[in-house]
C-alpha cells in the first residue's frame, strides 16, 4: 500500500507560493519566453524553474532571485522586503529610539 504522507506545509503559505509561481508564469509568458528560455537566461534548470512556477515549497530562494533578475523584476523583491512594509520593525525601531 502506497499511502501518501500529508503535506505538512500550511495551506495559506502554500497558496501564497502558488500565487507567486503564477506571477512568474505570467511574467515569463508576457515576455514571450518558454520555460527553457527563462531557465537559460536565469542560469537555473528547467526543473527548478518548473518547481518555482508551481509554487513548490522546496523551490530555492536563490532560484527565485535568479529568475526575477532574468525577468528584470529583482527590484520588486526588494520592494516586498522594504523596511517600511514591516509594521513590527517600525514599532521596534520607535521603541528602541524612545529608550535612548
Amino acid at each position: 500500500m502506497n499511502a501518501r504522507r500529508p503535506n505538512p506545509f500550511p495551506l495559506l503559505h502554500e497558496l501564497a507560493l502558488q500565487a507567486l509561481g503564477r506571477r512568474v508564469v505570467i511574467s515569463r509568458k508576457a515576455r514571450g519566453l518558454s520555460q527553457a528560455d527563462l531557465a537559460h537566461l536565469a542560469g537555473v534548470s528547467t526543473r527548478a524553474l518548473s518547481a518555482l512556477e508551481r509554487g513548490k515549497p522546496a523551490a530555492a530562494l536563490g532560484t527565485l532571485a535568479l529568475v526575477l533578475d532574468a525577468l528584470q523584476m529583482l527590484p520588486e523583491l526588494s520592494e516586498v522586503l522594504a523596511h517600511r512594509r514591516d509594521a513590527a520593525l517600525t514599532e521596534y525601531a520607535v521603541r528602541r529610539l524612545a529608550a535612548r
